[in-house]
């Protein structure tokens, strides 16, 4: 092989490598420094891609299990105000049959009366002022209130977005993927006082007055009866539901896990891979270094030609 001074190949070549090994480092050393295998569509443009897609199905999953979350408060808001209404309607019960006996007279059943009335006006009370976020949830569709608690309440069908998608189609409404949606109707459960009495769903005839007399008193226990089996229905309803959520917020986790577990084996840095790499590179670099030194000498002994 001739020397020549113009031009020194094996420098140039020496050169790439270093260049090449150079580059190697950095990647490296931005991959360790990051935690991210990718961190520019060059790195990995397809891998990028199903990247940013799994990131944002898994951001749309937990904001979907909050939602379910949030679901199991407004029920456990409303069941709590209808658990109240069930001890006031068992004391109501009891003052029902304390007034049916002729163990009293009228004197104390008026005593029995003031009680029974102001535990009337609490459930109105308690089913006028449980909300949730601004909804109330215990006076369902009564036309006798007024226009500012129907404002309140007539929101029903609630709709809790519990999947990371709403429209399989947006051209039409008919399109709603129903998995994706639990829909919460309070619409029907009424738990007011009327003007004219109680009757939490029970026909008007059957309202509760008073127990000022024996004759009232006797005709309030059936008619007690019948609401507490109403507000135990209720609850029952709402149990249901609650339930079902409670079982979509443990899918809505696991299908969360998984999703960051793929995208983290497709995004994240495998350190000790990676560690490796960088020793690699270094190694390559500190001789690309040494060996451009030594091809820097080759034009030198062409002088030694010269004499």
């Amino acid at each position: 092989m001739g020397f020549r001074i113009a031009t020194n190949v094996q420098s140039l070549n020496a050169q790439r490598n270093l260049t090449i090994s150079n580059e190697m480092n950095n990647q490296s050393m931005e991959k360790l420094s990051s935690g991210f295998r990718i961190n520019k569509a060059s790195d990995d443009a397809a891998g990028l891609a199903i990247s940013d897609k799994l990131r944002a199905d898994y951001r749309s999953l937990i904001m979907a299990r909050r939602n379910a979350n949030d679901g199991v408060s407004l029920i456990q808001t409303a069941e709590g105000g209808l658990n109240e209404i069930g001890n006031i309607l068992s004391r109501l019960r009891e003052l029902s049959i304390q007034g049916a006996s002729d163990t009293i007279g009228n004197t104390e059943r008026g005593f029995l009366n003031k009680e029974f009335s102001q535990l009337k006006d609490e459930i109105n009370r308690i089913s006028k002022t449980t909300e949730f976020n601004g909804t109330l949830l215990l006076v369902g569709n009564q036309d006798d209130i007024d226009e500012e608690i129907t404002k309140r309440s007539n929101k029903f069908p609630l709709e809790l977005q519990v999947g990371k998608n709403y429209f399989e189609s947006a051209d039409s409404l008919d399109n709603i993927n129903p998995t994706n949606i639990i829909r919460i109707d309070f619409s029907n459960v009424n738990a007011s006082v009327n003007p004219d009495g109680l009757n939490l769903g029970t026909s008007e005839e059957d309202d509760i007055t008073s127990v000022s007399s024996k004759e009232m008193s006797q005709k309030s226990i059936s008619i007690i009866d019948e609401a507490i089996t109403k507000v135990s229905s209720y609850r029952s309803t709402m149990g249901a539901i609650q339930s079902r959520l409670n079982s979509t917020i443990t899918q809505l986790s696991i299908q969360a896990e998984n999703n960051a577990a793929t995208n983290s084996r497709i995004r994240d840095t495998d350190f000790a891979e990676e560690t490796a790499k960088l020793a690699q590179s270094n190694i390559l670099k500190q001789s690309g270094v040494s060996v451009l030194s030594q091809s820097n000498q080759i034009p030198m002994l062409a002088l030694r030609l010269l004499g």
